[in-house]
C-alpha cells in the first residue's frame, strides 16, 4: 500500500511538470507565431487567443501547485526565523492547518465552477469552459494533498519538516539529498537539548 501510494505521489509531481512547461511552450508559440503574422502578413490568427488562454490556464495552475509541493511560494519568515525550533514548528503546524481548510474550500469551489463552466462554449472552437477551469480542480486538489503531507511531517517528524520548510526548492521532493546538504542544523537535537536544558534548571530550582 506504501508502494502504491508513493507512486501515486511521484506521478502528481511529474504530471504538474510535464503538463505545466507543456502548456506554457503552446502559450509562448501561440502568441510568438501570431505577433509574427500579424506584424508580417498583416493577419492574425482567429484561435489563438482562446488555445492560448486554455493553456496559460493550465500553466499557472498547475505551475501554482507544483511550486506549493516544493516549497518555492515567497513568505515573510523573519519572525518566524527568530522563534526556536519547538516553537517554530508549532507555527507552522497552525498555518498548514489554515492552508488545508482553504485548499478544501478552493477545490470544492472549483469544482462547483467547473460543472457550471460545462454549459458555456468558448467562441472558435465550441469546447466547454469545464477544459479550462478542471485544472483548478486539479492544483487545488493537490495542494490539499501536500498540505495533509506537510501537516503529518510537522507532527510526526518535526526534525524532517523543519529542515523541508527551510530550503526552497525541495519541500517535500528531494527526499534524500535533504540529509546530504551540510550547514542546516539538526532541529530535532536542538528542541531535544531545550527540553534537557529546562529539565535541568528545574531540577536545581
Amino acid at each position: 500500500m506504501k508502494k502504491i501510494g508513493s507512486f501515486f505521489y511521484k506521478l502528481m509531481g511529474k504530471f504538474e511538470e510535464i503538463v505545466s512547461m507543456t502548456m506554457m511552450t503552446i502559450t509562448i508559440s501561440i502568441t510568438v507565431i501570431n505577433v509574427f503574422a500579424r506584424y508580417l502578413f498583416k493577419y492574425s490568427i482567429p484561435w489563438s487567443y482562446e488555445i492560448s488562454g486554455i493553456a496559460w490556464t493550465w500553466t499557472v495552475m498547475l505551475g501554482v501547485g507544483w511550486c506549493y509541493r516544493r516549497n518555492m511560494h515567497m513568505g515573510v519568515d523573519f519572525i518566524i526565523e527568530k522563534l526556536r525550533p519547538s516553537a517554530r514548528r508549532y507555527v507552522y503546524i497552525f498555518s498548514f492547518t489554515i492552508l488545508l481548510i482553504a485548499m478544501l474550500f478552493l477545490t470544492y469551489m472549483s469544482v462547483i465552477i467547473t460543472i457550471k463552466g460545462g454549459y458555456k462554449l468558448t467562441s472558435y472552437f465550441k469546447l466547454p469552459y469545464t477544459v479550462k477551469y478542471i485544472s483548478a480542480v486539479i492544483a487545488f486538489f493537490n495542494m490539499t494533498i501536500y498540505s495533509i503531507i506537510f501537516l503529518s511531517l510537522a507532527i510526526k517528524k518535526p526534525d524532517e519538516f523543519l529542515r523541508r520548510v527551510a530550503l526552497e526548492g525541495n519541500g517535500l521532493d528531494d527526499f534524500d539529498e535533504i540529509e546530504e546538504i551540510e550547514g542546516i542544523p539538526n532541529d530535532l537535537e536542538v528542541i531535544n537539548n531545550e527540553l534537557v536544558n529546562n529539565t535541568g534548571t528545574e531540577g536545581r530550582q
